[in-house]
């Protein structure tokens, strides 16, 4: 115990009754001992909070919390403020972790006094299908990687990722970091902040996370609502990121691509709530400002249809919503027509367009 740091794993439990029982005895069975375990049930309608009870009882490292449902973004952020460790780490309700995670992880950032760890990741599908996405091979080898290098691994989306729960963070980088409330699509992408504040952080190529993709997961909706808030989350996590970019000079050769990204974001999701005016929650006025007060330069290689669609929101206004979908749905039935452009697929609704009528 005197050479483990306390650290507490924080595990929001939104109606897991069917996959918690998995994710907890791999954080109970750890090699690393010295744990504070806080479940926070976030208003489940199943039985999880029942069984979050269960494992309280049986295991006196566990702590539960029961709250109104807030999403993933504050439950997360209830376990961080109920801590009492110096580091902390989250696991997904429906995911599990390797043995020897944590044992490996806070030796490493002990020894090197890294403020962050990180772990590869391997998905695992309902058929019993893996994908490895780093090395299924467990050495214990990590890399150091300074500040600007970690934010700039994030920031690019690919080799690393936003999740946090492939990852432990020293306590203190949570300070004035906002968690986004109702957030529980996109809402890891506060760790950018995290990187940004640690002076460095140890990255382990070891997939010790594994990634359960459940059909009906966040992420594997085919609600259209939830579909069209998700995207709403996502559109708002990258316009923030955006900015953060921009008010960071260390980081911006990432700026242009960054700014792509948004607008295909936020062109998409506009062209969204045109289709289901009825499903969206998402201000459309609200949408095309943000949009509109990003400025686009020459030098900057948006894609044509994307391109269009900007400069009939700018011709239009904010506040034209009647003006906007009459002129943009005109350019959709003439650029169809000469087979100009097919719409990227940005969107998390995208396919949908030729069943929905627009086109009449």
């Amino acid at each position: 115990m005197m050479n483990q740091p306390l650290l507490t794993v924080i595990v929001p439990c939104y109606n897991m009754e069917k996959y918690m029982d998995k994710c907890i005895s791999s954080i109970v069975n750890q090699t690393y001992t010295n744990l504070e375990i806080i479940l926070i049930n976030d208003g489940s309608t199943d039985n999880t909070g029942v069984l979050c009870d269960s494992w309280q009882e049986r295991d006196n490292r566990i702590r539960v919390i029961h709250k109104q449902n807030e999403g993933l973004a504050y439950a997360r952020k209830t376990g961080v403020e109920n801590t009492t460790a110096d580091y902390v780490t989250f696991v997904d309700g429906d995911d599990w972790i390797h043995v020897d995670m944590y044992s490996n992880m806070m030796a490493a950032i002990l020894s090197t006094n890294s403020e962050i760890a990180q772990c590869g990741v391997c998905m695992v599908f309902e058929d019993g299908q893996k994908k490895h996405l780093d090395s299924e091979l467990i050495t214990g080898a990590f890399e150091i990687v300074s500040r600007i290098d970690g934010v700039l691994l994030i920031l690019g989306n690919d080799k690393w990722h936003s999740w946090m729960w492939n990852k432990i963070f020293k306590k203190n980088l949570f300070d004035g970091v906002d968690f986004l409330k109702g957030n529980s699509y996109a809402e890891d992408f506060i760790s950018v902040y995290l990187f940004h504040k640690a002076n460095q952080s140890v990255y382990f190529q070891d997939e010790y996370c594994y990634y359960f993709q459940r059909n009906d997961s966040i992420t594997g909706s085919t609600n259209i609502p939830k579909q069209l808030k998700n995207q709403y989350d996502f559109f708002f996590a990258w316009h923030d990121r955006y900015y953060f970019v921009k008010n960071n000079p260390e980081y911006h050769n990432t700026l242009s691509s960054i700014k792509m990204y948004v607008f295909g974001l936020g062109i998409h999701l506009m062209r969204n709530i045109i289709v289901f005016p009825k499903l969206s929650t998402a201000n459309f006025n609200v949408i095309t400002k943000q949009i509109r007060a990003i400025p686009l330069k020459k030098e900057d290689k948006l894609h044509i249809s994307l391109k269009i669609d900007y400069y009939i929101l700018k011709f239009a206004g904010a506040k034209s919503y009647k003006l906007y979908r009459k002129l943009y749905i005109t350019i959709l039935k003439i650029t169809n027509f000469l087979k100009i452009t097919n719409h990227p697929p940005y969107t998390l609704l995208s396919n949908m367009w030729g069943c929905l009528g627009i086109w009449k």
